[in-house]
């Protein structure tokens, strides 16, 4: 459930902490995402040598619904098609196009309801993929491109051995946590992978987790914050070297290249 985490996040950063607001009633964007994936499940047909996936997503929602998000459908079609595309990657589905969602209004549809379709369509824009005029006048994909499109070879990706290590604060110099599940938790309590005895870090203060050949920090709602080099943050993509604070303590990111 990664993929649905980390749309969550972003969706409720993308509105600028009016999410609660904003979604506390009617359709929930988590109930699209879930929606989403369930279809791109349902539909799945098997080609040559792989298995596709539709590449458009039409969710139609009620007046009430669609009227209440209005102004961010832009950034959750945006989010949606990101979670379209990290599924496929997810489960080694291809698509024939870019991800993209569309949103409808229905007008027999009661507040909290909400119908999605999936269909297929060939990405225009790509070379030799016919009328270069229609593509550009085409609606612009919402989502990234998926790495697993017609043709093209999914060359794997070197999984680069990772770590923190902890330069300041309690225990300073003396721990060292390989980076080797897909998640690790740091924080006050004995269940973290990473236990720090700071009085100024939370229970469960933040987290690191690994998407694909990157490591991404994020802070888990504590009371005093992360920071990446300095900058208060809420999800950040490492780089060797960052170093990620914590109270007192500061923990720094390394790894092989």
């Amino acid at each position: 459930m990664g993929v649905l985490r980390g749309f969550e996040r972003r969706v409720s950063d993308a509105v600028e902490g009016l999410f609660a607001r904003i979604f506390r009633s009617g359709v929930q964007p988590v109930e699209l995402g879930k929606r989403l994936r369930r279809e791109m499940a349902d539909h799945k047909s098997v080609g040559v040598n792989r298995m596709y996936v539709p590449n458009v997503y039409a969710f139609e929602l009620s007046p009430a619904d669609r009227t209440r998000f209005r102004d961010y459908e832009g950034a959750l079609a945006t989010e949606l098609a990101t979670v379209a595309v990290e599924t496929a990657r997810e489960n080694g589905w291809a698509m024939l196009g870019r991800a993209r969602v569309e949103f409808e209004t229905a007008e027999g549809l009661i507040e909290g309801r909400f119908r999605c379709t999936g269909r297929v369509e060939a990405d225009e824009s790509r070379p030799g993929g016919g009328d270069q005029a229609a593509a550009a006048a085409a609606p612009q994909a919402a989502g990234p491109l998926t790495a697993m499109l017609p043709g093209e070879i999914r060359e794997p990706r070197i999984r680069a051995p990772a770590s923190l290590t902890l330069i300041s604060g309690p225990r300073s110099g003396t721990g060292f946590f390989p980076l080797d599940a897909a998640e690790l938790v740091i924080g006050r309590a004995s269940a973290a992978g990473v236990t720090l005895a700071d009085p100024g870090i939370s229970r469960t203060h933040a987290r690191v987790v690994r998407e694909g050949d990157d490591f991404v920090v994020e802070d888990l709602g504590s009371t005093n914050g992360t920071e990446v080099n300095g900058q208060l943050v809420k999800r950040r993509r490492l780089a060797d070297g960052d170093r990620i604070r914590l109270g007192s303590s500061t923990l720094q990111f390394r790894r092989e290249q």
